[in-house]
């Protein structure tokens, strides 16, 4: 069968990117998209045929191979899906909650996505969500479903977090299935190289040898290294933590650095003791310690300073974020934020949870208290910081300068 892309004319701030550039496990969503189709064993093309149907997908619209297996073969329709557990946590921000831009078009129908729907069981798996304290109780909201079948559209720069945490997890599912349906000699296949590389039955060995790692990375020995993707020329530091993380090529995480199911583009840094969770970092993007990273997105080429911060999680009301049709609801409670492409956030800085900030922004801190000036008195007498100016004998003021 045929697949053709329709370009929707989507673009997401504060980017200003086309979506089907969009990074997903450090290639652009296009390339994802082609790979995907060719896995499903079909052929990507420019026009539709005339004499067969085919398969229409949108630019937006991100989806696993199993997803296309199992759509295309009900024959034709637009993809619907109904689970709502996987809903409650893909569905926020999509156009139509559960509809997406992939159809099968009869013969001679040009592309689009008019017409029946028809509801398509990915097969995915439900597990309890556990939060790891009970503040957090409230943004664990049900079961998380996750399957090798999975479909997410991009329409919002939230998603991009969310998108690739579903391509982490499918990778992680399709390993799952090999070993669930392929038998005694399928797993032999799966254990031995892993073995091979570990040279050892210790935990973590086998932990950090889940997956090749090129000669070229450097790789501190105290480093912890668990099922990651690591391209070439990648450096780790002196007890840095990585774990379920994709590191792009030439990225370098310094020493006491802690990455889980993060994907760090090619030449990004995350700076020395930086936390960062849930995040994507474009190419060049600097992260430095910070307050610790949650749920972010940071643009090409950004700089983020230490002692900034982003809040993450809302004790209030759900995250509200602005669109390119105005401010709507997250539905949910956990979220950080976007700093653009070649945006710099100062130290001291303080983004509140959903906010992005716009490319080439330079955000620092309020400087009121900052002393500029000192006037030194006699030896051992209290110095005061008043309007910038420390000098001894000042009476300290209350409130801001």
């Amino acid at each position: 069968m045929i697949a053709v892309r329709v370009d929707v004319g989507r673009s997401f701030g504060p980017f200003g990117d086309a979506v089907r550039d969009a990074p997903v496990l450090n290639s652009p969503l296009r390339d994802v998209q082609a790979r995907a189709i060719a896995a499903a064993g079909l052929r990507l093309a420019d026009g539709a045929p005339a004499n067969e149907p085919y398969l229409c997908f949108g630019d937006c619209t991100w989806f696993t191979a199993e997803a296309l297996r199992r759509f295309v073969a009900g024959g034709p329709g637009r993809l619907r899906v109904d689970d709502p557990d996987f809903l409650r946590d893909t569905g926020p921000l999509q156009p139509t909650r559960g509809l997406y831009f992939l159809a099968v078009r009869q013969a001679g129908q040009a592309p689009g996505f008019d017409g029946p729907e028809r509801v398509v069981d990915l097969g995915l798996r439900h597990s309890p969500a556990k939060p790891p304290h009970p503040a957090f109780a409230h943004a664990y909201r049900g079961d998380v479903a996750l399957g090798a079948a999975m479909v997410h559209e991009l329409w919002h720069w939230s998603h991009v977090t969310r998108v690739n945490l579903l391509a982490l997890a499918a990778q992680a599912e399709d390993a799952r299935v090999i070993w669930d349906t392929g038998g005694l000699m399928a797993r032999i296949g799966l254990i031995l190289p892993v073995l091979w590389r570990a040279k050892s039955l210790h935990p973590a060995a086998l932990a950090r040898a889940l997956l090749p790692i090129p000669k070229s990375a450097k790789i501190h020995p105290t480093a912890v290294i668990e099922a990651c993707v690591i391209e070439e020329d990648v450096e780790i530091g002196p007890f840095a933590c990585v774990r379920g993380s994709v590191l792009g090529r030439g990225c370098k995480v310094d020493a006491y650095a802690s990455l889980n199911l993060a994907v760090v583009g090619p030449g990004a840094q995350v700076g020395r003791g930086a936390m960062v969770n849930l995040c994507v970092l474009y190419a060049g993007a600097f992260v430095s310690s910070g307050g610790g990273f949650q749920m972010c997105v940071f643009g090409r080429d950004s700089f983020v300073a230490m002692t900034a911060m982003m809040l993450d999680l809302s004790f209030g009301r759900t995250i509200r974020v602005d669109t390119e049709d105005g401010r709507a609801d997250t539905d949910g409670y956990f979220l950080g934020g976007a700093i653009g492409h070649r945006a710099k956030i100062g130290a001291g800085v303080r983004i509140g949870y959903g906010v992005a900030i716009p490319n080439d922004t330079l955000l620092v801190a309020p400087s009121g208290d900052l002393v500029r000036r000192v006037e030194p008195g006699e030896p051992g007498e209290a110095v005061w910081a008043v309007d910038g100016v420390a000098r001894a004998g000042a009476i300290a003021r209350a409130g801001p300068a």
